[in-house]
């Protein structure tokens, strides 16, 4: 864990000081779709990537779900380097070894440089492709074509996301990360983590279908209303942990902003959430049949560009009983008092979110 933990240092002072590529390989200029083996413990488990290479005064700039990430080119070999987590919390930093194709593709191998997974047994490296990804429709001026989204969901798998850790943050968002402890995460202590962090976690999500508005549970616990009918957010009405979610259909997308939020951390890292920040989120099919529920969080104050989210659901049709998780705060407190580590949490009630 303390080597993992070094190379993470040494990543981010690639990313501080703006650590660049070459752009004489203008091939590798654009957006691409990566589908990687090796982040999963069933070894043939796919994940995905988006990737955007930039060029910038000359050079070519990387980034995963709009996070920086270092690149380093030779000619038609290059290699990207990704920092994540997995889902246990643990960090990693591992490598993209490719190469562009005569076909326009590229390719390559996955390697995580002898990283180990919470039970002490070395990740398997694994193989990718990746391939232009395909513009966005654009959604402006469709008619609106709703879709009944009804049913539970879990997470797709082979189709989920790496979790990417670094993004582009400002000044004051890399203090807020700096000074985080875990102490500081409201569901470290069972109370509600926020829009971002309940929407991420790894438990089932329903969605209900009512006249002027789309009921989303996640979980057992987190109910969030998008209302779909114009109303307005009451004068007399204060922020909260999810927000004020307003829907509108474009097309069969359903286009969904959420305001009103209290400040938060997007996972457990502590990436910053401020009580000005917004998201957008686009819910939609794809041909398979899978929903996608894609999440993008603006946040000026703390992010230089914004982070991206991508989340992909496959629909449940068999009977089953949504259980609530069970989070007592008491062993939380008591944890930290015994630790002599109470008053700390007191002092720094002003850097939680």
């Amino acid at each position: 864990m303390r080597e993992t933990l070094i190379k993470l240092a040494v990543l981010t002072s690639f990313l501080s000081s703006g650590f660049l590529a070459n752009a004489q390989d203008s091939d590798l200029v654009g957006d691409w779709t990566l589908v990687t083996t090796g982040f999963s413990f069933v070894g043939s488990t796919t994940s995905y990537v988006d990737l955007s290479i930039e060029q910038e005064n000359g050079v070519l700039k990387a980034y995963i779900y709009d996070g920086p990430a270092s690149l380093r080119i030779d000619g038609e070999q290059f290699e990207i380097d990704i920092d994540w987590a997995s889902g246990f919390d643990e960090e990693y930093l591992s490598t993209f070894s490719g190469k562009t194709n005569a076909d326009g593709t590229l390719s390559g191998k996955t390697t995580h440089h002898g990283a180990t997974n919470f039970l002490g047994r070395a990740w398997k490296d694994g193989t990718f492709t990746a391939t232009r990804a395909t513009p966005p429709p654009d959604l402006d001026g469709l008619e609106p074509d709703p879709v009944d989204m009804s049913g539970v969901y879990n997470r797709a798998s082979g189709l989920g996301a790496i979790r990417k850790l670094q993004f582009s943050m400002t000044e004051k968002g890399q203090s807020i990360i700096d000074n985080y402890l875990e102490m500081d995460n409201a569901n470290s202590r069972c109370a509600s983590p926020g829009l971002v962090l309940a929407s991420g976690l790894p438990y089932p999500m329903e969605i209900l279908h009512a006249d002027n508005y789309i009921l989303i549970v996640y979980g057992a616990d987190y109910a969030r209303r998008i209302y779909l009918d114009g109303r307005e957010f009451p004068e007399t009405g204060s922020s909260s942990s999810l927000g004020f979610s307003e829907g509108m259909w474009k097309g069969e997308t359903l286009v969904v902003t959420t305001t009103r939020l209290n400040p938060a951390f997007m996972s457990t890292r502590g990436q910053p959430v401020s009580a000005n920040a917004y998201t957008t989120e686009h819910f939609y099919y794809d041909d398979k049949g899978y929903l996608h529920a894609d999440m993008w969080l603006h946040d000026p104050e703390n992010y230089s560009r914004p982070p991206h989210l991508r989340r992909v659901y496959d629909q449940n049709f068999n009977l089953s009983v949504i259980t609530k998780i069970d989070c007592d705060p008491y062993s939380f407190f008591r944890a930290l008092a015994l630790e002599g580590e109470l008053e700390k949490f007191w002092s720094r009630s002003a850097l939680r979110r």
